[in-house]
């Protein structure tokens, strides 16, 4: 399912990151380019089918002011989006199990990020949370085995 989304910094909160801090874990993610005007496009060729994020990061005296997301991407590059904006690097585990949607470290992982941002969904012209975003998206299917780079990061608090 297509998105077109801003991620907004709660009234009176503040996003984490600076510009920066944020440009740097995003340029860190495998099949992730991004640009030092704060463009990025995100594909993801383990994905089946193969999913592509583009995006765009705006910032204001030296803080995050919003993010905006476009295309068809999966709830795992989803949810990896998410923490970044938080300041967690790198991607989540593959921990799915059964055709589970969330895992208890996805939720701890919207639930961070629902602290401090909403979402707005441009088209439909309406507020939600980043959760909501994610039970709308497909899931990342390939499972983690031992040859993977990918490992199991620490819980956001």
């Amino acid at each position: 399912m297509p998105i077109f989304v801003q991620i907004h910094p709660l009234p009176g909160q503040q996003l984490p990151q600076s510009f920066e801090s944020l440009a740097e874990m995003l340029g860190n993610i495998p099949g992730m380019f991004f640009e030092l005007d704060g463009s990025f496009v995100w594909v993801d060729h383990e994905d089946t089918p193969s999913s592509q994020m583009d995006g765009m990061v705006y910032d204001r005296l030296g803080k995050l002011a919003y993010i905006e997301v476009k295309g068809a991407c999966n709830a795992r590059q989803w949810l990896t989006l998410c923490r970044a904006v938080c300041g967690f690097a790198g991607p989540p585990p593959l921990a799915l199990k059964n055709g589970e949607a969330e895992s208890g470290y996805a939720a701890s992982g919207y639930a961070a990020i629902e602290r401090i941002a909403r979402v707005h969904r441009v088209v439909e012209g309406d507020w939600t949370t980043a959760s909501e975003i994610a039970s709308q998206l497909p899931l990342h299917r390939q499972s983690l085995n031992s040859s993977s780079t990918l490992s199991r990061l620490p819980r956001p608090s």
